[in-house]
Order: C-alpha cells, then sequence, then structure tokens
C-alpha cells in the first residue's frame, strides 16, 4: 500500500541507512542525545511509554468503539511483530548492548535520575516496533486523510527517539525495530481487512444488529 505515510518513511529509512552506514555508532548516539534538559528528561521518560504493550492494549479497547476490525488486525499485527523482535532480540542479537552500557563510565553522559536503563538486548528495539505498529495501522485506517497520515509518521518517529535519548536503543535500533512494526502491519492489513467485512462497525453497532 503506497500512502504519505509510507513513502515519507522509505525516504526516512535510506536517510537513517545512510547516517549508520557513515558513522560509528556510539559517537552518532551521542550527536543524537546531545540536545538535554531536565525537562526533556522528563518529558521523554514518560513519552516513552507509549511503545509499552500495555498501552497497546488500550488502543485495541479504544479501537473497538471506532472499528472492530481496525482493533483486531492492531492486535493481530502487534502480537506477530513482537513476536519476531522478541525472538531476534534474545536469540540471533542476543549480545547486542545497548548504549548505556557503552557510555555509563563515560564523564561526558548525563544519567537521567530516578530511569531505570537496560544495558542488554538492544536490537531491535521492541518499543520502535510496537511504536510503528500503532501509528501504521492508524495510517491505513485513515489512509485518506494526508494530514493524519503526516501526524502518525511524527508520532511514530517521535515515541521511538525517546529511546535513544534515553540510550536505551541505537538508531539501528530504532530503523529495524519499525522495519519489522511497518512490514507486519502491512502483511496483516493486506491479509485480513478484505476477510473482515462483517466486522467493519464498531462494537456498539454490532451489538444493536446482534439483539
Amino acid at each position: 500500500m503506497n500512502t504519505v505515510y509510507i513513502n515519507s518513511l522509505r525516504i526516512i529509512w535510506v536517510i537513517c541507512a545512510g547516517l549508520i552506514l557513515l558513522e560509528d555508532k556510539i559517537e552518532l548516539h551521542k550527536k543524537l542525545i546531545a540536545i538535554r534538559s531536565p525537562f526533556m528528561d522528563y518529558f521523554m521518560s514518560l513519552s516513552t511509554h507509549i511503545g509499552d504493550g500495555l498501552f497497546m492494549l488500550f488502543a485495541f479497547i479504544a479501537f473497538l468503539f471506532i472499528r472492530i476490525k481496525t482493533a483486531f488486525i492492531l492486535m493481530v499485527s502487534f502480537l506477530l511483530a513482537s513476536g519476531i523482535t522478541q525472538f531476534l532480540k534474545h536469540t540471533i542479537f542476543s549480545e547486542y548492548k545497548r548504549p548505556y552500557f557503552y557510555l555509563k563510565n563515560d564523564d561526558s553522559f548525563r544519567v537521567i535520575r530516578d530511569f531505570t536503563y537496560h544495558t542488554e538486548h538492544s536490537f531491535p528495539s521492541g518499543h520502535a516496533t510496537t511504536c510503528f505498529v500503532l501509528f501504521t495501522i492508524l495510517a491505513f485506517h485513515y489512509q485518506k486523510k494526508y494530514f493524519l497520515q503526516i501526524v502518525f509518521l511524527m508520532g511514530a518517529l517521535f515515541f521511538s527517539y525517546t529511546r535513544v535519548y534515553l540510550s536505551q536503543h541505537f538508531l539501528q535500533d530504532i530503523v529495524a525495530g519499525s522495519i519489522i512494526g511497518v512490514l507486519v502491519s502491512q502483511f496483516v492489513w493486506d491479509f485480513l481487512n478484505p476477510k473482515l467485512s462483517n466486522w467493519d462497525k464498531p462494537i456498539k453497532r454490532l451489538k444493536k444488529e446482534s439483539k
């Protein structure tokens, strides 16, 4: 599916690939987190929870009252994409360390108070996978509203970036997570969307019709 969201994201992936290939990953990470402040520390620590599975459950329940089909596709995409990410994270790439592992003894690195840092299982990013599943499905659901697609793209990028800001992931972790999230979401959408025509309504309407 070619949408404003997908086409813009392809360009961003190319740009990120160039940065990853040309820059040392630790030096690139330091550049990406160069602008910091106490307010940003607090805001990023709070915003990063959008990539949690609990928030995805909330989004699923909310979408049941908008369109059951989209809610179901969202949850299937999340479970499948997260499964792939966690498998890769804990098997093939289990030795990959998070940025904090390399920076914790760096005098120039400022630790965020009351934030729990992790050092293991960096690649790929599970938070980025979740964010891009959520916003990709939203972009597909509202595919005719171009402004919303840009908003969803910015949302996916921002909430994924929180993991970089918090030194929990490198840029390549985020890119890999985004690719998994988008490809799985697109596959599930294309496969299930035409098969669930009876669920193309909110749960309230479905209950009324069943009476």
